[in-house]
């Protein structure tokens, strides 16, 4: 590997500068290339981990609000479709809220009740 002098470095980047504004020519060194290539590359797979991540989160919800739904079906009967509808629009923490209390409840509104 060849040390260019500081002076003939700043030289050599006031040259393609303006080179680049005379031609627009836009110049990506090969050390500005890997780099990007890298950032891109860790992008994917930081993007890859997040989405499998937030993937099984969203399955396990699923997963709980139908097990809900099945203890309620089991416990009280058919359940009204607005019922349905507010179990899948519910944040994880309310069906887990509904999901201890259909165990003691005696009646349907003491699963959704305020308590």
């Amino acid at each position: 590997m060849l040390q260019v002098p500081l002076e003939l470095q700043r030289q050599l980047w006031h040259d393609i500068e303006q080179l680049e504004r005379n031609r627009h020519m836009p110049y990506i060194t090969s050390v500005e290339r890997i780099g990007i290539e890298k950032g891109l590359q860790q992008g994917l797979l930081q993007g890859r981990r997040e989405g499998r991540q937030e993937g099984r989160q969203e399955g396990r919800q699923q997963g709980e609000a139908a097990i809900l739904q099945r203890q309620l079906t089991k416990r009280f009967g058919a359940l009204a479709e607005a019922t349905v509808s507010r179990i899948h629009q519910a944040t994880p923490e309310q069906i887990e809220i509904w999901s201890e209390r259909v165990l003691d409840a005696k009646t349907f509104e003491d699963v959704f009740g305020d308590h």
